[in-house]
């Protein structure tokens, strides 16, 4: 039987199989470069192989898709109990923790626990509070959650309306909401599950007001979980996403709390009610935490933008379409589409960088705690939280876009769930958007305000990252031909030059005398560095990796590397900068003439090549991502290539199309409710189709229309 005489759904195993054979890159190596090192690499497997090869299959997914809200939360419940018997019984360290969640592949109520509010009393109460406490967090006896956003106030602290204010007679603490407003919302975990929150409120003491401080609130019983005196709380409702997760709504009126649940690391109110700061140095470390949570939100949005891409990658190798046929009169796999390929390499090359600029800056970020918890005072404490704030807007809007463009070059069946994307796009690629710091509000705020601060103070010699603001390039562009702009130092050369003029553009812009329109485009230019600065970090980490794993100073990876490895590495990097940071913002090279349309055309042209260079490695380089077929849950872009089997079999688990108790069809397979619903149609029971009075109705229209 010839190729052509195959099924469609025989032949798709076979052309996944010939793809991987085309690649000469070793799968294991690729593996270990994109994890961080095979050790890395083995270790996330191992912690995958905990929920996958659970004995009672408590973590299976295939269901999860067909559940309403009330089923994916009460599950959800269920998975955080099983969840903390396995990190508990394998004594898994924080770093292990987060990935063995985001393996749970649900944002479960716990999530926030873990996330922020165990971590926040951790680091700012005092030893002797974590001796008391300590132990009922670790365990899971309290469940905590982080209340600091407030129903009319999020990023604006000052703004926040929640009170703590101490009595001197009681020693104690009156948390007090003073308006509907005020309520603490979106607060993830409150709803249902927390025992306990850290609640940021405004403290006062003798009627004068000492800014917010972290409160340990008791909220719901710890025997019978019943809500305590004083407190309302309930689950916000549903949102685009995270079915699992009750975000809730909390309200306190005077509720009393000891004196002593002041989180108080850094001051501590004595029983007159006197204020005395402490350990001031310290308290650095708290903003060395905050950053943490934006490192773990780059490496999450590269995490989900590799996954996207490898479903994608594999649906568009299986998948046969077009009226053209090869030369085995086949119909052309869609990977072999230009334009299709322009899309999906820009997920590839994107989900790499992304990828390896988190492994950068959790490097970064370990030197910070390092520095401060030696007692240094730390130069990168104020870098870092300026790169974060670049990075987590810049990585979760590029991670989202993958997610999304992966979906649509599946054509039709990327709108079903069934891709594994469906699902995927609605919760945390969506969600990373607007908490930890709105993205808007990032780049237009904290890190348009760092760069420029960094400008006016000598833009940071000890970084190189930073080189571009103490340069401002050459203008305009001397390369001028394809192989010029596929040097590396060309490249980081066009990144720095557009950074460093909309930088000082924006200096000037804000240095000049305000007039009516100066705040609009303070918020546009401060947007477009922001951006390009973010380039200018994505590229440098993605090259400089490169580099180091050339160069062997990039510490252990574990396995041998090949020259034809890195140099794929090198094209997808090449390839990143050019279409990602060069040609889809082309309008900031051309709008001061440091690019004019020749160096353009040879740009687009460099690209090309590079594209038709990847092709014959495009699927290893996506595979590289090492993600396992029970964790994906795609049907469409499953590893044995079988997506139109798969599809049809995951179709059949529709409730729709089940008979019996849970299913939607009676004994016969006829829809249940058929015959009180459109039944009372094909009956012939409802007011039946009127010509006259059509007609009619018909001559008034034209009528009218007169």
């Amino acid at each position: 039987m010839s190729a052509a005489d195959l099924t469609p759904e025989a032949r798709q195993p076979l052309d996944l199989a010939a793809e991987r054979a085309r690649s000469r890159l070793d799968a294991g190596a690729l593996a270990a470069v994109f994890a961080g090192g095979a050790a890395a690499r083995d270790r996330a497997r191992w912690l995958l192989s905990l929920l996958r090869d659970d004995p009672a299959a408590a973590f299976d997914k295939q269901q999860r898709a067909f559940q309403g809200r009330y089923e994916r939360f009460m599950h959800g419940q269920q998975l955080a109990a099983k969840y903390f018997e396995l990190r508990n019984r394998h004594g898994l360290a924080k770093e292990d923790r987060d990935r063995l969640r985001l393996y749970l592949d649900e944002y479960i109520s716990l999530q926030v626990h873990e996330s922020m509010g165990q971590p926040t009393i951790q680091s700012q109460a005092s030893e002797a509070q974590w001796r008391r406490w300590g132990k009922h967090i670790e365990s899971g006896r309290w469940l905590t959650c982080y209340a600091q956003t407030e129903l009319a106030h999020g990023s604006n602290l000052s703004g926040l309306r929640t009170t703590a204010t101490y009595d001197t007679y009681s020693n104690k603490w009156e948390i007090h909401t003073p308006e509907p407003s005020a309520g603490k919302t979106w607060i993830g975990g409150s709803g249902s599950s927390a025992t306990h929150a850290v609640v940021m409120a405004q403290m006062c003491i003798g009627g004068k007001q000492l800014g917010m401080h972290p409160f340990l609130v008791p909220l719901r019983d710890p025997d019978t979980h019943e809500l305590l005196p004083g407190v309302e709380a309930f689950d916000m409702g549903p949102k685009v996403g995270a079915p699992a997760m009750d975000n809730g709504y909390i309200t306190f009126t005077r509720v009393k709390i000891p004196r002593t649940n002041l989180l108080d690391r850094f001051q501590v109110v004595h029983p007159d009610g006197r204020y005395e700061q402490r350990n001031k140095e310290g308290k650095a470390l708290t903003r060395g935490g905050m950053t943490l949570v934006r490192v773990g939100l780059v490496e999450i949005a590269a995490h989900h933008a590799a996954r996207a891409t490898v479903i994608a990658m594999r649906y568009a190798v299986v998948r046969r379409q077009g009226s053209s046929s090869t030369l085995g009169g086949l119909e052309p796999q869609i990977i072999d589409y230009a334009g299709l390929q322009a899309r999906l390499f820009v997920c590839l090359t994107t989900s790499w960088a992304l990828t390896l600029t988190g492994q950068h800056m959790r490097r970064v970020y370990n030197d910070l705690q390092a520095e401060l918890q030696a007692g240094q005072s730390s130069g990168l404490l104020g870098i870092v939280h300026g790169m974060t704030s670049i990075l987590k807007a810049c990585a979760t809007q590029e991670g989202l876009a993958v997610v999304e463009t992966a979906r649509r070059s599946m054509g039709g069946h990327g709108y079903s769930a069934a891709s594994g994307l469906a699902d995927l796009e609605r919760n945390q690629p969506t969600a990373n958007l607007t908490y930890e710091g709105d993205n808007n509000m990032l780049l237009g705020g904290p890190a348009a305000n760092f760069l420029v601060k960094s400008l006016r103070s000598g833009g940071l010699p000890s970084r190189a990252e930073f080189a571009f603001l103490r340069s401002q390039g050459a203008s305009p562009c001397a390369s001028k031909t394809s192989e010029d702009f596929l040097r590396p130092d060309v490249q980081a050369a066009l990144l720095a030059h557009r950074a460093s003029r909309l930088v000082r553009a924006l200096d000037a812009l804000r240095a000049a005398p305000a007039h009516e329109g100066t705040a609009y485009l303070d918020a546009a230019l401060s947007a477009r560095a922001s951006r390009a600065a973010g380039s200018v970090l994505i590229a440098h980490a993605f090259a400089g990796r490169i580099a180091a794993l050339r160069s062997g100073q990039a510490g252990d990876v574990g396995v041998p590397l090949s020259p034809e490895l890195l140099d794929a590495l090198q094209r997808m990097c090449a390839f990143y900068t050019l279409e990602v940071c060069v040609l889809r913002e082309l309008g900031d090279y051309t709008e001061d003439g440091h690019l004019n349309a020749q160096q353009a055309d040879a740009i687009r042209a460099a690209v090309a090549g590079l594209a038709s260079a990847i092709r014959q490695d495009a699927l290893a380089l996506a595979e590289a991502a090492d993600m396992d077929d029970w964790y994906l849950g795609s049907p469409l872009g499953h590893s044995d290539g079988r997506a139109y089997d798969r599809m049809i079999a995951w179709m059949r688990l529709e409730p729709l199309n089940q008979q019996g108790d849970a299913g939607g069809r009676d004994a016969r397979g006829v829809l249940k409710g058929f015959r009180e619903g459109i039944g009372r149609l094909t009956h012939g029971e409802v007011e039946q189709w009127n010509e006259a009075e059509a007609v009619k109705q018909t001559q008034l229209r034209r009528e009218a229309k007169l």
